[in-house]
């Protein structure tokens, strides 16, 4: 019976509970005790006769699957259950961050370290000043001139630089070709330019290598120029102060001959048709052989009072005679044909000044050119008054032309401009751009705040779906 109680299983399963608490292990003892006693109890109540081999055999085995049974029903009542195993997942935290964050961030440091290009700055300033600007800042009014012509002037300089036609203006006077002057081999890869693209295309870029800036209070113009070497930084300043001086030339000498041909157009108006009054005057003047139509008419007055006064000393003579003599005398005769002569005379005379002779048959009076005189008197003098109102107006017109076209010149002078450079360009001894460390930076703050919005969407998402 003692061989009977060798085999324990239950004793040699003691890995089942390692690891478990103290209540779990006293559990398990008193259940092996209880299983052992189970064993133990039915082979003391057994009859003491002998058995055959082979019935020893099955009871062994019976024990033994017994044993295990209860081995079995403690290990599963005291084994945990097992958890299913996750599958191992790849940390797409550091990774999304080395990929949005990290790179990119190195990636700049090393271009900024060893690639990019040394930029030189060249600041010069400029302002656009005209006659009536000085004389108003010396009465200190410069607040009043701020918002003249000369701001005016400042602002189209100023939008002229960012132009695309000032790029064939420098190439033209100066002869730089600033297309070229960008796109040196010299320059790193992401600030060199084609040279060949358009000027369309070529502006954007050129806009941002020139920054320009107007004060409205002093009217002054900052321009600050960006280039690879100090000999092009102060290059390109020097040839946009150049084309930009001529450009302000141009405007103002442009103003002065719009001013001043408005005037020089109504002289000439005034001029012509002073000189077409005088033409007529003097064709009238020669046509009628008569410089003055007074003097023409008080001739005609006076020949008309002396040929009255002549035939009233006839009348006189031929009366005192008829008194003394007959009237059929021969001295009668002749004074009384000499009065008929006077009378027919006196009247021609009269109808010659007043015009009435039209109509009138030809008695072979004419003037001194060959024309009837029947009545040229009278149009004559008609057409002398009419054109001397016509000359009068003419020349005050005239005067009042000139007067204003020296006025207008005067003003012409008052809205000359100049382009005054206070503060010229210097060739910059150092490079102040790009700034590496603070262009880092602001490229790590960036690619992490959209790595940390990203990240904070994604755990939403997550965390939201069902």
């Amino acid at each position: 019976m003692k061989e009977e109680k060798t085999p324990e299983p239950a004793e040699a399963q003691p890995h089942v509970a390692t690891g478990a608490s103290s209540l779990l292990d006293i559990a398990k003892q008193r259940a092996q005790q209880r299983a052992s006693d189970k064993k133990v109890v039915p082979l003391k109540k057994a009859p003491p006769a002998k058995r055959p081999a082979v019935a020893l055999a099955d009871d062994e085995e019976e024990l033994g699957a017994r044993a295990r049974k209860a081995a079995d029903i403690v290990k599963t009542i005291l084994t945990l259950p097992e958890m299913p195993k996750r599958k191992r997942q790849l940390p797409w935290t550091p990774i999304s961050f080395g990929l949005v964050v990290a790179i990119p961030t190195i990636l700049t440091a090393l271009y900024f370290a060893f690639i990019a290009s040394p930029q030189y700055v060249v600041e010069t300033q400029f302002s656009v000043r005209g006659a009536g600007q000085a004389s108003l800042g010396a009465l200190g009014l410069p607040a009043l001139v701020g918002g003249g012509a000369q701001s005016g002037d400042s602002y189209i300089v100023a939008d002229y630089i960012h132009s695309a036609q000032i790029l064939p203006d420098i190439k033209s006077q100066t002869g730089v070709d600033i297309r070229t002057v960008y796109s040196r081999p010299t320059i790193d890869f992401l600030y060199r330019e084609n040279g060949t693209r358009s000027l369309d295309e070529f502006r954007d870029y050129w806009r941002n290598m020139v920054n320009v800036s107007y004060n409205a209070t002093t009217g002054n113009v900052t321009m600050r120029v960006f280039a690879f070497s100090p000999s092009d930084a102060k290059q390109i300043a020097q040839s946009i102060l150049s084309v930009s001086e001529h450009l302000v030339n141009a405007l103002s000498e442009k103003s002065r001959q719009q001013v001043v041909e408005a005037a020089n157009q109504q002289v000439a108006r005034s001029e012509e048709r002073l000189r077409n009054i005088r033409k007529q005057m003097t064709e009238l003047q020669i046509t009628e052989q008569a410089v003055d139509p007074t003097a023409v008419a008080t001739m005609e007055a006076t020949i008309i009072s002396s040929l009255e006064q002549e035939l009233a000393n006839l009348r006189t003579r031929y009366k005192a005679l008829v008194d003394t003599v007959s009237s059929d005398a021969p001295s009668a005769r002749v004074i009384e044909r000499n009065i008929s002569a006077l009378e027919a005379q006196l009247v021609e005379q009269k109808k010659r000044l007043t015009g009435e002779a039209k109509g009138q048959p030809d008695d072979g009076k004419r003037t001194r050119a060959g024309a009837d005189t029947s009545n040229a008197l009278p149009q004559m003098i008609s057409r002398f008054s009419e054109l001397g109102v016509e000359q009068e107006f003419a020349v005050k017109a005239y005067t009042a032309s000139l007067a204003a076209l020296e006025t207008s010149m005067q003003e012409a002078q008052k809205q000359e401009r100049y382009f005054a450079v206070y503060v010229p360009p210097r060739e910059p001894e150092v490079a102040l751009y790009p700034f590496s460390v603070l262009n880092t930076g602001i490229v790590f703050l960036a690619s992490f705040g959209f790595w940390l919005i990203g990240y904070f969407v994604f755990r939403s998402v997550k965390d939201h779906a069902i």
